[in-house]
């Protein structure tokens, strides 16, 4: 893993933009030379973030949500189920509301 420093910059006026002003987002030094020349770093905003290198570090990168917890894809079985308990929970929540109001269940 390879360490990033990431800045909110001060970038220079432009068409849309009268004055310097902050980045709406984050950069590394080298985005920001070349997307914004002449733009300066807010110090006090840096962030460190690790950048995957190897092709083993980006292929477990993809496998992870950002807090850690592994990704896999859902089998078919799966998403039928998940789907079969949504429609028996939206029939249960319909029929409670028809008991609410005072009409008989279907």
């Amino acid at each position: 893993m390879k360490d990033v420093e990431y800045f909110t910059f001060i970038v220079p006026p432009d068409i849309w933009r009268k004055k310097p002003g902050p980045s709406k987002f984050k950069m590394s030094a080298e985005y920001a030379a070349k997307v914004y020349p002449g733009s300066t770093p807010i110090l006090s905003t840096r962030e460190v973030r690790r950048l995957p290198t190897t092709p083993q570090e980006l292929a477990n990168a993809g496998r992870t949500h950002g807090d850690g917890v592994n990704r896999r894809p859902m089998t078919e079985a799966r998403i039928g189920q998940i789907l079969q308990e949504y429609e028996a929970r939206l029939k249960r929540e319909k029929a409670e509301k028809q008991i609410a109001s005072g009409l008989p269940p279907n």
